[in-house]
């Protein structure tokens, strides 16, 4: 077959070459379409209950996960200068939570009344908008600075200024922001005339600006009806814990639906750093999965080229010629490009785990095209320059069959990962797969028509004087390998069996953890900003725990209610501090500020009313929006059903006794919970608990069960197929001898260090296995191609040593090498991977050329 497929190509060599050119091209434009996600969506299984149950709270409840919360401090944080910073600053959010189409088509018909005449300079176009400060606050921010300093703006400038004014029109019509709340912009109830109201706790003017107190007398005023609502501290301000002074303003921002909430975070960060007076800090899930994907793409951008240049380094310290070079390179891009932009074409996305696809697929790529170029170095002296084309078809079918056979077993084991049920691991399998695939066909294809096509010529560095191939240090190397492979290898398996043993130990250590978070390196500003606006505010992401009473409007009843508040006292009390929770908001606030209202604001009266009928009288009485007439007022949507059958307590975590709240950490947080619920919870009442912490643990579960499926049955399907295709029962458990130790020994190493197992770091073993094989199977088929030839087993391993053992080791030496270059990641887990995976290669080479040797020469197996 193989034989068929070389005489059909090397025929008319160009033809093939040109086709390959050609799908490039195509499959080149997909990768410019291909996006980023790092959402939980891009991991968990669509079928799966909690899942789906989220989803479904979700549609109740809102989406309570998918907020930013902004921390606002000053210097002087009580000064009229402050106020008015944080106000301009709130206004320029604001703009983006209700279109307002009449304002926006003022703005643009103002703009090109400023620029229908040129020349035009920018400080005309700002004069158009001295009334309108909000707009003008956005071309400052907007506009490059070197437009901004032109006097005469030519068409382009006008272009530009346009093209960003329209941009930031399709972001305000998204309506992406859905509420905001802020010390500035919040309303408390007043309980006057027995009637229960809002009021602004600064008053507007009939336009709706806010009136920003100027005054110290005002200024004090603001602050005693900040302070007037308990449920406030926390949540619209953070205080100093000695004094109980206010030193920080929050601002949160709670997003709609599953809009373009990447565009509306960078403009959030265009705007903040608009304010270098404030000391902002940002958090939330929206926050960092727009810096995760900017770390990404720049992660792609970086890594890649480092990659391409360390594997053509090794690609000339091997064969020291261009060919030795470009061959190898072109191989690798196209596979790359063929992957990736089959990737775009198809629409799918990059997700944390899909980084490790581009040098994983250069890596191996570079493995194949070392394997086929090195045998026709090898068989370059059989090779007639008369009749290149019989020559290099003899020289590449024992080869191709055997890149082949590699790329088909490391196929099986990508492929395998199909049965993880994380919807990202799934399509890494996939494409993983597929590229491997692609690299094969490529290697096979386009490296012996283009050696067809060029002169035939030996790389005049290797040489020696005697018109023979040099003796280089891999050749030393190797031969000392062999030697001791022939004459120790029981010596060799006991090293082997204290490895394990201490491997083993490690491995029982093994953590899992998949928060997002902690993807971003400890000093990382991304994870630092997360972290100190978190805590200030009582936690920066958090769950819910929902309570049913299991009645339409059993929510009304203060039995309920008190049920609620003790469950809240209980999250936050001070013997549970191990539960890591620092605010909890709930319904009941609602209900104690109206009580607390109704009895003249006394603060004695911040608690849950007596009686059924009071609770319903508050809520008939009480005036409040319902935009979407679901019958509950807007600001009560995130805490009740529509039924009020169902209350939800949206808990928040903070670092109250540990600096890392990891998946571990959730999973025991949830647990206690879980049990002191259903020990206390008062019969006819449920409860649910979920939110993004507790889907990351059923996710954490996923990625463990994933590993071991995956793992078992990527194994199993190796030996099978080795068993196969070399027609030995014996060849099936030999070739997994060096991927089995490698195995174990990564993962002790993991246990040992403490290093999480993650969505990046999971995929490990598959890459294991199937990198590992590819040695194992060039080893074995030359091995028996030489055996077969009647020589000795010891003449056999040293003859095989110096022909694949060659090529193992740089391969081995390109993939080390290839995948240390992520060290420079901007992600932990990424720069973790990289180490793992080079260690990983190191310990595939040496139970390539040693343990499978040795395990010949101790037991005899015979493969012919």
């Amino acid at each position: 077959m193989m034989n068929r497929y070389l005489t059909l190509i090397l025929k008319r060599p160009f033809i093939p070459i040109l086709g390959l050119i050609v799908i490039t091209a195509y499959l080149a434009l997909g990768i410019l379409k291909i996006q980023l996600d790092s959402s939980i969506e891009s991991f968990m299984p669509k079928h799966d209950a909690e899942y789906i149950e989220y989803s479904e709270i979700k549609k109740t409840y809102g989406d309570n996960d998918r907020f930013a919360q902004i921390s606002v401090a000053h210097t002087n944080l009580w000064s009229a200068d402050a106020l008015n910073s944080i106000n301009e600053l709130l206004i320029d959010i604001e703009e983006y939570e209700d279109f307002d189409e009449v304002k926006e088509d003022r703005r643009l018909k103002q703009f090109h009344t400023a620029t229908r005449l040129l020349p035009v300079s920018y400080e005309k176009i700002k004069d158009q908008f001295n009334a309108d400060p909000p707009f003008l606050r956005f071309l400052n921010r907007k506009i490059p600075s070197e437009i901004q300093n032109k006097n005469r703006l030519n068409e382009n400038d006008i272009k530009t200024i346009e093209k960003l004014i329209l941009h930031d029109l399709e972001l305000k019509k998204s309506n992406i922001i859905d509420t905001i709340l802020s010390p500035l912009s919040a309303k408390d109830i007043s309980g006057e005339d027995d009637s229960l109201e809002t009021y602004d706790l600064i008053e507007c003017e009939p336009n709706g600006q806010r009136v920003i107190p100027q005054t110290k007398t005002d200024i004090e005023a603001f602050k005693q009806r900040l302070k007037k609502n308990p449920a406030y501290r926390n949540r619209l301000y953070a205080t100093e814990k000695l004094t109980g002074g206010i030193t920080d303003f929050a601002i949160l921002i709670k997003f709609a639906g599953c809009l373009p909430r990447e565009e509306i975070v960078c403009a959030l960060m265009n705007i903040i750093n608009a304010y270098p007076e404030l000391e902002i800090y940002i958090s939330g899930v929206p926050y960092v999965a727009k810096n995760f994907n900017d770390y990404i793409q720049k992660d792609l951008f970086k890594n890649v080229p480092l990659i391409l240049l360390v594997v053509t380094i090794i690609f000339y310290l091997n064969f020291k010629s261009l060919r030795g070079v470009f061959l190898p390179l072109a191989t690798l891009g196209m596979a790359e490009i063929w992957t990736i932009g089959l990737m775009g074409h198809l629409g799918y996305k990059i997700t944390s785990v899909g980084i490790t696809l581009p040098p994983l697929l250069i890596s191996v790529g570079s493995s194949y095209a070392i394997h086929v170029l090195n045998q026709y170095y090898t068989d370059f002296g059989l090779i007639s320059p008369d009749n290149r084309r019989i020559g290099i078809k003899t020289a590449m079918t024992h080869i191709s069959v055997t890149v082949f056979l590699a790329g088909f077993t490391t196929f099986a084991a990508f492929i395998t990962l199909v049965t993880s049920q994380v919807s990202a691991i799934q399509e890494w399998a996939v494409f993983s797969a597929v590229g491997i695939l692609f690299t094969v066909f490529i290697s096979i294809t386009l490296i012996p028509c283009a050696l067809v096509m060029l002169p035939h010529k030996f790389p005049k560095s290797l040489i020696g004087k005697n018109k023979s191939p040099k003796l280089t240090f891999v050749d030393k190397l190797l031969v000392i390998t062999a030697k001791t492979a022939i004459r120790h290898p029981k010596k060799i398996y006991v090293v082997v069996g204290i490895i394990l043993a201490i491997s083993i130990a490690g491995a029982l250590r093994l953590k899992v953890d998949t928060d997002i978070l902690h993807y971003f390196k400890a000093d990382d500003p991304v994870r630092q900003n997360v972290t100190i606006a978190g805590d200030k505010f009582g936690g920066g992401w958090g769950f819910s725990v929902i309570i049913d009473s299991n009645e339409p409007d059993g929510v009304k009843s203060p039995e309920f209610l008190n049920t609620i508040e003790s469950i809240r006292q209980w999250l936050v009390a001070d013997e549970n501090a191990d539960l890591n929770i620092g605010r909890t908001d709930a319904f009941n606030d609602f209900i104690k500020r109206m009580h607390m209202a109704m009895n003249n604001d006394d603060p004695d009266y911040f608690r849950i009313p007596e009686t059924r009928m009071d609770i319903v009288d508050y809520l008939e009485i009480y005036s409040g929006d319902d935009d979407d007439s679901d019958g509950r007022i807007d600001e009560f949507e995130p805490f009740v059903d529509t039924d009020f059958q169902q209350s939800n307590i949206l808990a928040r975590l903070s670092h109250k006794t540990v600096e890392r709240i990891g998946t571990v950490q959730v999973k025991r947080i949830l647990n206690k919970i879980e049990q002191h619920l259903t020990a206390t919870l008062p019969a006819g009442y449920s409860f649910t608990i979920t939110g993004y912490p507790a889907i990351e643990v059923q996710l954490a579960h996923y990625v463990v069960t994933g590993q071991l499926t995956g793992l078992l049955l990527s194994l199993f399907i190796v030996a099978i197929v080795i068993t196969i295709l070399f027609r030995k029962f014996t060849a099936g458990p030999l070739a997994l001898i060096d991927m089995g130790v490698t195995i174990i020994i990564n993962f002790g190493i993991m246990g040992w260090f403490g290093i999480h197992l993650d969505m990046v770091t999971s995929i490990i073993a598959s890459i294991t296995i199937g990198i590992g094989v590819d040695d194992t199977i060039h080893f074995l088929n030359t091995y028996r191609h030489y055996k077969n030839k009647g020589t000795s087993i010891s003449g056999t391993i040293e003859k095989t040593m110096y022909v694949a053992g060659k090529a193992i080791v740089f391969t081995s030496l390109a993939l080390t090498c290839g995948f240390l270059v992520l060290i420079t990641s901007s992600f932990q887990p990424i720069i973790l991977f990289g180490i793992l995976i080079a260690l990983t290669m190191v310990n595939t080479t040496v139970g390539s050329i040693l343990l499978i040797p040795s395990a010949i020469k101790l037991t005899g197996i015979e493969l012919d």
